[in-house]
């Protein structure tokens, strides 16, 4: 409760900083909203001279598309902060004021900031779970949907967990942005469904960036149930608890490697 009671004076000091300029933000939510719909037409333009890929057709594709922004949009809105540790506040001793308060680093650094620019991803990804959704027959119940929710949020903390772990590396060499950009990019993979890459990507995308797993099987469970989808759930949580557990624990021991300037 502790916690949760920061957390809730961070965000909301976050949101008081942003909205003092409101035509700002509001311009930068238009611009991702617009930034969306660049990468939407891009994939229209790519799907749309093809009646399906592999039997899925474009509202298939349309609908895992929000599937993967909704989860990405969700990372984007509660942890943007974590590219800037990444790519510069750590070689420039941005952070010592946060190891001056009896409170985890990570903790401060993902609490200080809400990104108000990702309600233009959620928007796009909400707008395509609609749209294409609306065009698409589902044939699982309740339990379909609930796994697709779950789903998401597994996916989100994947990225998040991610996010951690790329950008602790910056308290040893002091920048991680670029490889967090690289591997981040590959969120981009699940846009797509898992049957159309390699055996090896899918393995990847199932076992070692389990957002597959996330993803692409309770999309498929929407359309053909699967009598194991409990243990598909099962299989989400625990791969999601272990890999961020793990990313965590990397963070706590580089973290205590940080200098307060990094020349």
């Amino acid at each position: 409760m502790r916690y949760l009671k920061l957390y809730s004076t961070y965000a909301k000091l976050s949101l008081m900083s942003k909205l003092v300029y409101k035509v700002n933000a509001i311009i930068g939510v238009i611009a991702f909203l617009f930034t969306e719909a660049t990468s939407l037409l891009t994939l229209y333009i790519l799907v749309s001279s093809v009646p399906s890929i592999d039997g899925y057709s474009i509202y298939h594709i349309g609908f895992l598309f929000g599937l993967t922004n909704m989860a990405v949009g969700i990372d984007h809105l509660l942890t943007d902060r974590l590219w800037t540790v990444a790519y510069f506040e750590v070689k420039l001793g941005k952070l010592d004021h946060m190891f001056l308060r009896p409170l985890p680093v990570l903790f401060q650094v993902i609490a200080s900031e809400v990104q108000l620019e990702a309600l233009g991803e959620l928007i796009i990804a909400a707008a395509l779970l609609i749209l294409c959704g609306s065009q698409l027959t589902f044939t699982g119940g309740v339990g379909a949907v609930l796994l697709v929710i779950l789903g998401i949020i597994c996916a989100a903390v994947i990225i998040t967990s991610f996010k951690i772990m790329v950008a602790s590396l910056a308290f040893k060499f002091k920048r991680s942005g670029p490889l967090l950009q690289f591997i981040y990019g590959f969120s981009g993979y699940t846009k797509y469904p898992m049957k159309i890459y390699p055996k090896i990507i899918q393995a990847i995308l199932t076992f070692v960036i389990p957002l597959g797993l996330c993803l692409y099987y309770p999309f498929e469970n929407l359309f053909a149930p699967m009598e194991n989808a409990p243990l598909i759930a099962l299989a989400m949580v625990g791969f999601t608890a272990v890999f961020s557990a793990i990313c965590i624990f990397v963070w706590n021991k580089l973290v205590k490697m940080y200098e307060s300037t990094g020349t």
